[in-house]
């Protein structure tokens, strides 16, 4: 995709973007100091997934995330002991 196509299509979609704190984000990390851009797109790709999941109720309780846990380790250790 060349450059022009690029900043086209950013700017049909930032047009269209209605979530606030997206584009404040977004603004962030186009006019902040370069060397942190990569850093911050990672963070804010991953706090944005975070507040998609919680919006659309993917989440776990304490006690799934318990017997994922506690399911994981029995793996674990039943695997190393049997090594």
């Amino acid at each position: 995709m060349s450059t022009l196509a690029l900043r086209t299509e950013l700017s049909e979609l930032i047009a269209k973007e209605k979530n606030g704190s997206l584009l404040e984000v977004l603004k962030g990390i186009l006019t902040g100091p370069s060397k942190n851009a990569l850093l911050k797109a990672k963070l804010t790709s991953r706090a944005l997934k975070a507040e998609e999941d919680l919006a659309t109720g993917r989440v776990l309780s304490t006690a799934q995330v318990r017997k994922q846990l506690d399911a994981l380790w029995s793996r674990e250790v039943s695997h190393s002991s049997a090594s």
